[in-house]
């Protein structure tokens, strides 16, 4: 399965953000998205999640995301948002539940128990299931982080995109989520068209996590991609100068000479 962009531009109102972008995601993948901020990382998630408009094609395997029912393509596609994105107050459990809301045909009432185990399953792999019955806005920002990707989880799919997963999380849990990923990536997960590899398309500001688990990455600038390829050939000084405008490699040498 893949997910194909064929000259993609989107935005906001009448400003564009996405300029005729062309990408390929093939299932099985790991791939980061950098750039700066304002580069069009955000809005590509959200393009190829089916969660705005878009001109040109989305497809993934080979239906039109923009044609599908939400639900059928929630059960290909989890994005796990910014967290200043939730604005509902859920306890932490029904949060994590909600994730699995493409698998039923109502809201809470209509969850099975495999769907209350999948959803506590997530909960205990990130951390956050002594919380449970908390409100969101009880949690420090590293908390409704983890909760966020508890619910993503628990959805259940074999495309996993996540803006800016570490974001919030100390480095003992940063540690954990990236080991939890790489196990996750290594499988495959059942969905109504089979089996698929598990695929993660990632958006980092910390390069050593985004090359930890990212074996691709592609950057973005002004809105258009500008080098794809294998990280340990695209993350080099000289691209990361002209995609950040700045000596990045520089910087990092100078942050470990000062510690």
């Amino acid at each position: 399965m893949e997910i194909l962009l064929k000259n993609v531009s989107a935005g906001y109102d009448s400003e564009k953000v996405l300029h005729d972008v062309n990408l390929s995601i093939r299932e099985g993948e790991t791939v980061f998205i950098g750039g700066r901020n304002g580069s069009g990382k955000t809005t590509l998630l959200r393009v190829m999640s089916g969660l705005m408009d878009f001109e040109g094609s989305v497809t993934i395997g080979g239906d039109e995301i923009s044609k599908m029912k939400r639900r059928n393509a929630a059960r290909l596609i989890a994005l796990m948002p910014q967290a200043g994105e939730m604005y509902f107050q859920y306890t932490v459990y029904q949060t994590v539940l909600l994730g699995r809301y493409a698998r039923t045909n109502g809201l809470f009432g209509n969850f099975s128990t495999e769907d209350k185990e999948e959803a506590k399953a997530a909960m205990e792999a990130c951390g956050v299931y002594e919380y449970k019955d908390r409100l969101l806005n009880e949690l420090s920002g590293g908390q409704l982080q983890r909760v966020l990707l508890a619910r993503t989880f628990a959805q259940g799919t074999p495309f996993l995109f996540l803006d800016e997963p570490g974001s919030s999380l100390d480095i003992k849990y940063r540690a954990e989520l990236c080991d939890y990923l790489a196990k996750w990536a290594e499988k495959k997960t059942s969905t109504p068209f089979g089996d698929v590899k598990n695929t993660i398309v990632a958006v980092f500001h910390d390069l050593a996590q985004a090359r930890s688990i990212c074996e691709r990455t592609v950057f973005m600038k002004n809105g258009r991609i500008v080098a794809d390829g294998k990280s340990s050939e695209v993350i080099t000084p000289e691209c990361l100068e002209s995609v950040y405008d700045f000596d990045v490699a520089g910087y990092i040498e100078r942050q470990v000479i000062i510690r």
